[in-house]
């Protein structure tokens, strides 16, 4: 060994230390990467355990008098205001509507419009009506509830070329289930169900020509996908990573 002659254990440490990776130095390496890993399982494991919470942002609506009907929602950072306008007597905000959740949610949209209210409506008029947004939204979301009843075909009719596929179905507070499409039209008996539109939308006009008391919708959009800034962080963490291991190695390879 070059600058001892004695044998290893008898040797200054400055004679040996350039060929050895001190437990000091190992230790701070490791450190810093189950520091990192433990930031990026946050990153990754968190979102998902707050996924069954907030995957959908319901229309809240704080005003439920007919005529006046409106709300608000939120998609990304954009607080979107909602008005409806056409057939309605009202908003129930009773959280008996989506006792049945399975029936209003999937693997995307995991929660319910719970008590944020829920338009509600008789139809059998040609009456056009609107949910109106106060900017563009993205695959907007629905979930009607009791379309229709046992005998009685109650249809939503989507206009202006809407395209929209039923997610999910099933049975709602007074039982039944089935809702059926056909092109831009949706058609219930006693009927409970998700719905999602595709493209962007600034209104979704729909004519309810069959009347019934009573059926009801609601609306909003899917907040599922990861802001930008998280990829960000997660990629400067990977770069600080690599940085920090470089430097290390080459502080012990100087020494």
């Amino acid at each position: 060994m070059m600058g001892c002659a004695s044998p290893i254990w008898k040797c200054p440490v400055e004679a040996y230390k350039k060929y050895l990776i001190l437990p000091n130095e190992l230790q701070g390496e490791n450190k810093v990467k189950r520091s990192l890993a433990l930031i990026i399982g946050v990153l990754f494991i968190a979102p998902a355990h707050a996924t069954p919470m907030d995957t959908a942002s319901w229309t809240n609506w704080t005003s439920s008098a007919p005529g006046s009907i409106s709300g608000s929602f939120t998609q990304g950072s954009n607080t979107i205001d909602v008005t409806y306008t056409g057939n309605a007597f009202g908003v129930d905000y009773g959280s008996h509507i989506y006792n049945v959740p399975a029936s209003f949610t999937n693997a995307e949209v995991t929660n319910t419009p719970g008590t944020n209210g829920t338009v509600l409506m008789t139809g059998g008029t040609n009456e056009i009506n609107a949910f109106h947004f106060s900017q563009a939204v993205v695959d907007p979301i629905i979930d009607l509830f009791s379309v229709g009843q046992a005998g009685v075909a109650v249809t939503f009719n989507f206009l202006d070329g809407a395209t929209f596929s039923i997610l999910n179905q099933g049975a709602g507070n007074w039982g039944g289930g089935l809702l059926t499409q056909s092109g831009s039209s949706v058609t219930g008996w006693e009927g409970n169900g998700l719905l999602q539109f595709h493209g962007t939308y600034t209104d979704i006009y729909f004519t309810t020509p069959d009347y019934e008391y009573y059926y009801g919708a609601t609306v909003g959009a899917v907040n599922a996908v990861p802001e930008p800034a998280t990829y960000a962080l997660i990629l400067g963490g990977l770069g600080f990573l690599a940085w920090t291991t470089r430097r290390r190695k080459q502080d012990v390879k100087q020494v």
